[in-house]
């Protein structure tokens, strides 16, 4: 009696466990959810989305290229990479303007490539390394405390010094993986992203934030497609972004998140296309709170370098564009000045609406068959959607730039 009491214990604990353990995807948003999953396996899958970041302000001269950004104690700090002056300047982010100027003193500007922080320090990764060669990669630390309230600050630095144990070669080379261009500051740690141009990956390294000279093991990698410029960690959802672009220059962001310990990509791992109507160069990313970021472009094309907005909540709701049945319709002309012509082929009702880059409604109606005209003079000057949707829910969407 006693053993069968014993048996049915270890039948009752083994199930417990076996429900406790079933792995899947626990993401809802994602298009493989799997609502019996209690373990999330890493394994969900996302449909395109694709997203258009409203211009939040431009930059001036002084921060051509905002190589990295970081927003803490309420402002935003950037600073330009390469061959640049040793400073890190404070900017206002309704105008651009830069607050405050504050210059490491003891060490140049290599190759700066990004900044981080935590509650008393800023991190900024001296590791740019475009061709493979250097061998004096570090990490600046700086105290908070040292930063006073002039609009121009003179300190020094101490610095983290690191290199790579799976580097071997150190000859020239437009096709190697030890750039590095993104880092995050977490607990007692700073976590360094690697620019792979090899091979498009992108690789993890740890480094103490005490002071030191380290030789860095890679912790996991994972295969984004394209080339990792900046980096972010929100503490409160415990969430990383990366921002990159691809070889021909379209840009993306992947979200990271549910991940066990630092092993950051073992969990949820999104990718999001940008999409604006000219060219860039994407640089820094940065967290204001939870659901919002900034992202910087560095001057590029006669486009001046600019700070742009993330909206995060449409990433994980409905800014899926589906273009189901592109052939039923034509929009045109794209740019448009005034007029915008739209020719539907559709035999049941199709209604339109169009909506700028925050998904605000600018206009909305019915289509007849045949060519149908939208009045556009009253729209300002960018981006904007022109969704189209029948009756029984299969959508058409087209951008189309406001001259």
């Amino acid at each position: 009696m006693i053993q069968k009491i014993y048996s049915s214990i270890a039948v009752i604990i083994l199930t417990c466990a076996s429900a406790q353990a079933q792995n899947g995807c626990t993401d809802p948003y994602a298009t493989n959810y799997n609502s019996s999953a209690t373990n999330n396996d890493g394994s969900c899958i996302y449909a395109t989305t694709i997203y258009s970041p409203p211009l939040k302000c431009t930059l001036p001269n002084a921060a051509v290229e905002s190589s990295g950004m970081e927003w803490t104690d309420g402002g935003m700090w950037t600073h330009n990479d390469s061959g640049n002056p040793n400073f890190i300047m404070k900017i206002d982010t309704a105008t651009g303007a830069i607050l405050k100027t504050v210059y490491i003193d003891n060490f140049p500007n290599v190759d700066w490539e990004d900044i981080s922080a935590d509650n008393d320090f800023i991190y900024i990764a001296e590791t740019g390394n475009n061709k493979g060669t250097r061998k004096d990669l570090k990490v600046l630390k700086i105290a908070k405390k040292d930063i006073t309230s002039a609009d121009t600050v003179h300190l020094n630095a101490v610095a983290i010094n690191l290199s790579y144990s799976d580097q071997k070669s150190f000859i020239s080379s437009s096709k190697h993986n030890f750039d590095c261009e993104s880092i995050v500051a977490i607990d007692d740690s700073i976590y360094l992203f690697t620019k792979d141009r090899g091979d498009f990956r992108t690789r993890v390294y740890r480094v103490s934030k005490t002071p030191g000279t380290y030789v860095l093991d890679s912790l996991s990698g994972y295969n984004v497609n394209g080339l990792i410029c900046g980096a972010d960690y929100n503490p409160t959802s415990k969430e990383i972004v990366l921002v990159g672009y691809n070889g021909t220059g379209k840009s993306f962001l992947w979200f990271l998140n549910n991940f066990k310990n630092h092993d950051f990509f073992s969990g949820n791992k999104r990718r999001i296309e940008l999409d604006y109507a000219k060219d860039w160069q994407t640089e820094g990313i940065t967290y204001i709170n939870d659901k919002h970021l900034f992202m910087s472009s560095e001057a590029v094309s006669g486009y001046p370098a600019s700070v742009f907005t993330i909206d995060k909540t449409w990433g994980y709701a409905t800014s899926v564009i589906e273009e189901k049945k592109s052939g039923y319709y034509q929009v045109y002309p794209n740019p448009v000045s005034n007029f915008l012509e739209i020719n539907n082929n559709e035999t049941t009702t199709v209604f339109y609406r169009v909506s700028n880059t925050m998904g605000q409604a600018m206009a909305s109606g019915t289509l007849v068959k045949g060519n149908n005209t939208l009045k556009m003079e009253h729209l300002s000057t960018g981006l904007y959607f022109v969704h189209l949707h029948t009756e029984d829910g299969l959508e058409h969407t087209t951008r189309i730039w406001k001259l």
